[in-house]
């Protein structure tokens, strides 16, 4: 589990340990699982929302791989480096997936939309920001009422999924 508290001071939590990082500083850490044996692929990203939370969850092929996750005030796409934005983006959170969306013939296990604009209380959106050369990248963006961003990994199926706390 990873959490990432918002934005006057990041509070990072892992298996690894506990950082605390002032300010928007980028600050990555090491979560998840180790990858399952073969390939695991994204092959599902959906949204809800709750009552004190709103939640992006990314469903995986075969078992939940590892990943790390980054705080930061921009995300870009990998390819182009061109930024991409949500409306109302206070902050944004990046995981660095050990997957892909697409298979090792270049076929997409993950067919569904790149960039997606939430209507959510605390939730602005996710977007795939890398998906090239080995990199599976998924960015969300959240407003200033949040008060803490958690990863998890749950199983049966596979997934990692991500709480916007407010």
């Amino acid at each position: 589990m990873a959490v990432v508290s918002t934005p006057r001071r990041r509070l990072v939590r892992s298996a690894l340990g506990i950082a605390a990082v002032a300010g928007i500083a980028a600050t990555t850490v090491l979560s998840g699982t180790a990858q399952a044996a073969g390939t695991t692929y994204l092959t599902n990203i959906r949204t809800g929302q709750h009552a004190t939370y709103d939640r992006v969850v990314l469903d995986f092929s075969g078992g939940v791989p590892g990943y790390g996750v980054t705080g930061t005030s921009e995300l870009t796409q990998c390819a182009s480096g061109k930024p991409i934005t949500f409306p109302k983006s206070a902050e944004y959170v990046e995981l660095d997936i050990a997957s892909a969306a697409h298979d090792e013939n270049g076929n997409p296990t993950y067919t569904g939309p790149r960039y997606v604009r939430t209507n959510m209380p605390s939730l602005t959106g996710y977007a795939v920001t890398c998906d090239f050369e080995g990199k599976l990248k998924v960015g969300v963006g959240y407003k200033s009422n949040v008060t803490e961003v958690v990863t998890s990994v749950l199983t049966n199926p596979s997934r990692i999924v991500i709480d916007v706390k407010r």
